[in-house]
């Protein structure tokens, strides 16, 4: 067994491991971050499994603007703790419901038939790079600019609501 089958294998229980915390968790805040060490540990599977790009668009899109906006809300709002709906709280059996799918994936998948991975296009991370870097510089500058202008907002309405 080589070291990248192990790691793989870790990142796999590790992300298993955080979703099950995530959804069993009591606390919005704890559950926000079992979702980001999740987003994480599947980008860490992404890149094993030589998705270089994947995994970097998994990091910036899903860990650094899912999970902060959900800590956003989390921050805007009164209360950080679930409240059940409608007094029915079955978060185990879900959990439970949801693993057993994932193990029947996952034995449906040890006897397929993939397609050997394909080599590495040596170019495509570099000319992404000098693409955003490059020619779309002023729409990613821009972008930057409106998402450092939420933040301000989002705090200037926390600050003026605690006063």
């Amino acid at each position: 067994m080589m070291a990248s089958d192990v790691l793989f294998v870790v990142f796999g229980v590790i992300a298993a491991a955080c979703a099950l915390y995530g959804v069993l968790t009591r606390y919005l805040l704890r559950s926000i971050v079992a979702l980001g060490a999740f987003l994480t540990a599947v980008a860490g599977e992404f890149y094993l499994l030589a998705a270089d790009f994947v995994a970097m668009v998994q990091i910036f899109v899903y860990v650094g603007g899912i999970v902060v906006l959900m800590l956003f809300a989390l921050m805007l709002s009164t209360s950080g703790e679930r409240q059940p709906l409608a007094g029915s709280d079955r978060r185990g059996l879900s959990a439970l419901l949801a693993y057993a799918l994932g193990g029947m994936l996952v034995w449906a998948s040890v006897g397929a038939k993939f397609p050997a991975v394909l080599d590495r296009l040596p170019a495509s991370v570099p000319y992404l790079g000098r693409a955003l870097l490059g020619e779309q510089l002023f729409a990613f500058e821009f972008l930057g600019v409106i998402l450092l202008a939420a933040v301000v907002t989002a705090l200037a309405l926390v600050r003026s609501e605690r006063l």
